[in-house]
């Protein structure tokens, strides 16, 4: 299985860090962060990478090239700003892939990706989701589940206390993304937040380490953290 990977966001709430570098390639410990993103994905049920640039792609590209521990890398590009959910529509349209892992570039999750994908009924569901538990969902927005782990609600940022918040891996099915047409549109907002009964989404918990670096605290973390591991 391929993994799309989201390399595409401007990263504004990181300031100046971000004004001329892709997020992902934000320096972590001496390593572009997008390195340790790629590196966890490197597992036998992951044959190659398609990663969805647009703001300076040609960094992206310059900086992973084609290979990535024997595995292939392709591009692809946003000519212009498709939104999330654009993105993962395009470049699963560009390979001809109907079903992905699909990853945000700029969040480390440290989940069983084996058992995310090998437990993947497509027949029944459109998109897997991997969650993770934490003491606060203020920051994130909170995931509901019913008790088949069927996703039944996602509540807007805001949402003090101890929930479920999106990780940011999935697998997914082309097929749900079609719809969408070739217009920008959100995969957490216009996609997952939707909840089409035709669609169905299931949720996975995970407790392993997961971070974000989307603000400069959480950079400050990861810099920290993965210098010690």
């Amino acid at each position: 299985m391929k993994a799309v990977v989201l390399c595409g966001g401007l990263g504004t709430r990181l300031g100046s860090l971000t004004r001329h570098t892709p997020k992902p390639l934000i320096d972590v410990v001496g390593r572009p962060f997008l390195a340790y993103v790629l590196d966890k994905l490197c597992i036998p049920e992951i044959d190659g990478f398609v990663l969805a640039t647009g703001f300076q792609a040609d960094q992206v590209s310059d900086v992973i090239k084609t290979i990535w521990q024997d595995r292939l890398v392709c591009y692809s590009v946003e000519e212009q700003p498709l939104g999330t959910g654009g993105a993962v529509r395009l470049a699963m349209e560009n390979f001809r892939l109907d079903q992905a892992l699909v990853i945000n570039g700029d969040t480390l999750f440290d989940c069983d990706i084996r058992l995310l994908l090998n437990g993947f009924d497509a027949s029944t569901w459109a998109t897997r989701i991997a969650l993770r538990h934490v003491e606060d969902t203020s920051r994130y927005g909170r995931v509901k589940l019913d008790e088949d782990a069927r996703v039944i609600g996602f509540l807007e940022k805001g949402q003090a206390g101890a929930g479920f918040i999106n990780a940011g891996i999935y697998v997914q099915r082309r097929a749900p993304l079609l719809s969408y047409g070739t217009l920008p549109f959100s995969f957490e907002t216009d996609y997952l937040a939707k909840l089409d009964p035709a669609w169905p989404i299931q949720g996975l918990v995970d407790d392993g380490y997961f971070i974000d670096v989307g603000i400069p605290e959480d950079l400050a973390r990861a810099r920290q953290d993965l210098k010690t591991q």
